[in-house]
């Protein structure tokens, strides 16, 4: 669906139907969402067999990364989309007495069409989990689906299809640049995109002819800070699982690791134990040829800058060739993890982001080196933060990441129940959790007056400045001597006889 009279019908279509999907209630939106989850677990195999893409390490990765926790984001809307968009109503204990009577509450809205530009490292659970948000506020949904996501993207529509969500409500477009381009120029109400700071640039210029809103989650170059306190072995083995976990295409895997110099040699002698084992086969991924021909050039760079291979990387010694619906076969190199030692901020290595099993090892005097060498980075989606508690807690609000894990790496991302999103390049906005449902969300404020009393509908009077001057005081005031005098000018503005 690239063309623009098949893109054109597509958004009249959803909007038509996203109408009627906003007029139901939102307990009922709720119910049938909650349905996806066991739909899940019914189609498992075939949400499975739609990842085409070689960097995921099997069914069991799958079921791990992606189809457990869309499953509890399913759930997790059923039980809790209710409360989350309730409408908050405002306190008669605070309303400024200027107002009377005045009662307000705030409604939670649809934003109308949704755009939900997918990425091809996770398409069941991120375009999943997006879609399914999106539905349960009340939109309409056009899914652009990344290139080879193509099968999975449409049996998550059928899915839905299947919960009570109408047929017309979803549509998914083209996997082309263009189609999304196109769905852009005719107009939409909200993009979510995930992707690339640059893809980012690119679609943020793209809204602004229609001034639609977005929620971008870019990139990421997630730093890891390893405290004097920290449990080497407890670092070892969760960096060995983020380096590895779909071959290293997670934006948010561990890519600057900050190290005191000090504890260098007895970290390093842990991570190649566990990345570079003698006894257990070489662990390989699979690299696309364009960020193959991208990282082996800054590689060379950073090794000619002074860091070093800490074991060998391992490269090229297998191609593969996977065709996609457009008929044209995408070229991937297999892969071992690549270890750099000695990486310092201004080699074009650090900072780089890019999905490979990609980690630099940063060592610096003390925390407040690895503070500096990390707000050097412009990316901020994700950090993690290794150490006792009471130490990693003193941190965690000088690190600029839209979310901070202690003594852990990666999964606690994936609860349902919180928000997700960056800083800097990593883009604004939140997908997920209760912020990321109402992110789907326009507020709505609705205001009621009753009662005669409309002070503003009449004329102004001789008296009203000395009258409302005194209320100034009165109410806002700094110490009871202004409060009092300006109370006292108030009674004497009532006193006086109005005049026009």
């Amino acid at each position: 669906m690239d063309s623009h009279a098949e893109v054109h019908r597509a958004i009249a279509q959803a909007r038509l139907a996203q109408q009627s999907w906003s007029s139901v209630r939102l307990r009922e939106r709720a119910a049938r969402i909650a349905r996806f989850a066991g739909l899940v677990v019914e189609h498992r195999r075939e949400l499975s067999d739609g990842v085409l893409y070689p960097t995921r390490g099997g069914y069991l990765e799958t079921i791990t990364a992606e189809l457990i926790p869309l499953a509890q984001t399913a759930q997790w809307l059923g039980t809790d989309a209710c409360r989350v968009m309730r409408a908050r109503r405002t306190s008669w204990w605070s309303r400024p007495m200027w107002l009377g009577s005045l009662q307000s509450r705030v409604e939670r809205v649809p934003r109308g069409l949704v755009l939900i530009l997918g990425t091809w490292n996770y398409p069941i659970y991120l375009t999943g989990s997006q879609l399914l948000h999106a539905l349960v506020a009340g939109n309409g949904v056009l899914i652009k689906p990344a290139e080879g996501c193509e099968q999975v993207t449409d049996k998550l529509v059928e899915l839905c299809i299947e919960c009570g969500v109408p047929s017309e409500l979803v549509q998914v477009l083209g996997s082309s640049l263009e189609a999304g381009k196109q769905a852009m120029a005719i107009g939409v109400d909200h993009v979510v995109m995930t992707g690339s700071s640059g893809s980012g640039r690119r679609v943020i210029a793209q809204t602004m002819e229609h001034l639609s809103s977005a929620t971008l989650e870019l990139s990421g170059c997630d730093s890891v800070f390893v405290l004097p306190s920290a449990d080497l072995d407890r670092v070892a083995d969760l960096l060995r699982f983020g380096v590895r976990l779909n071959g290293g295409a997670t934006c948010i895997a561990p890519r600057r690791v900050f190290v005191i110099e000090s504890m260098l040699d007895r970290f390093m002698q842990q991570l190649k134990q566990r990345l570079d084992p003698p006894s257990q086969e070489p662990w390989s991924t699979w690299l696309s040829a364009a960020t193959h021909r991208q990282i082996e050039p800054l590689v060379a760079q950073a090794i000619e800058q002074g860091a070093r291979l800490t074991m060998p990387w391992r490269q090229g010694g297998q191609e593969l060739e996977i065709p996609f619906e457009d008929g044209v076969a995408r070229q991937w190199v297999s892969s071992g993890p690549i270890v750099l030692e000695g990486v310092r901020p201004g080699m074009s290595i650090y900072g780089l982001d890019v999905f490979a099993p990609l980690l630099s090892i940063v060592p610096v005097r003390d925390i407040e080196q690895a503070i500096e060498f990390n707000d050097a980075c412009r990316y901020g989606l994700c950090a993690s933060i290794f150490g006792m508690e009471s130490e990693a807690q003193k941190l965690v609000s000088r690190i600029r990441a839209g979310s901070i894990l202690v003594n852990d790496l990666v999964v606690p991302t994936a609860d349902a129940r919180l928000p997700f999103g960056g800083r800097g390049e990593s883009g604004f906005g939140v997908t997920r959790g209760e912020e990321g449902l109402l992110e789907m969300t326009n507020p709505q404020v609705i205001s009621v007056k009753r009662g005669k009393w409309l002070p503003h509908s009449d004329l102004p009077q001789d008296r009203d400045e000395q009258l409302l001057d005194g209320v100034l005081q009165f109410q806002y005031g700094r110490g009871w001597r202004i409060r009092m005098s300006g109370l006292q000018q108030v009674l004497r503005s009532i006193r006086r006889k109005p005049t026009n």
